[in-house]
């Protein structure tokens, strides 16, 4: 059997393999792909999180800051009411330092739920952030078992147009 005759059935073959490790180095990549995405989004999905802890802090300082100014205001009331001779006890006076403290309990309580809304908000993102990196590995892997399906039927098509050749 002289070299001429043998190379279809070698190209055959070669082809065949060749495709069959094309297939091989896809299914690798597709999977690499996929968790690159998923680091992508964890890295995102912690970022989130940082931020939903920093909203928490602000929050928490600005509530701080509007009990502090309710207490100045209420002081400095109480300091001219007393410079202009009223007492502290005079109802007038009482009835203004309660309201300005309700207020500034009101403003402390809504500074805080806006910071732990804001806060549910990132969280609620990092929480989506991981699911979509979950989602990108389940398709990933889906993709890549796709892929390894073919290289069997690659291997059978390749065998079956060598066995051809050989009749």
């Amino acid at each position: 059997m002289a070299l001429a005759d043998a190379l279809p059935e070698a190209l055959q073959l070669s082809s065949t393999i060749l495709n069959v490790g094309s297939q091989v180095a896809r299914s690798s990549a597709l999977r690499t792909v996929g968790e690159r995405r998923k680091a992508s989004y964890d890295f995102e999905a912690k970022q989130q999180e940082q931020a939903a802890t920093e909203s928490s802090g602000v929050a928490l300082r600005a509530a701080q800051d509007e009990v502090r100014k309710a207490r100045t205001v209420n002081s400095t009331a109480l300091a001219r009411a007393a410079a202009s001779g009223a007492g502290a006890s005079d109802p007038t006076v009482m009835a203004v330092l309660a309201r300005t403290a309700g207020e500034g309990a009101y403003r402390s309580a809504v500074a805080m739920y806006e910071g732990e809304a804001q806060a549910r908000l990132d969280r609620m993102r990092a929480a989506a952030l991981r699911y979509q990196g979950d989602v990108a590995v389940a398709d990933a892997e889906v993709a890549s078992d796709m892929t390894q399906a073919g290289i069997g039927t690659t291997l059978l098509n390749g065998g079956v147009k060598a066995l051809s050749m050989f009749d």
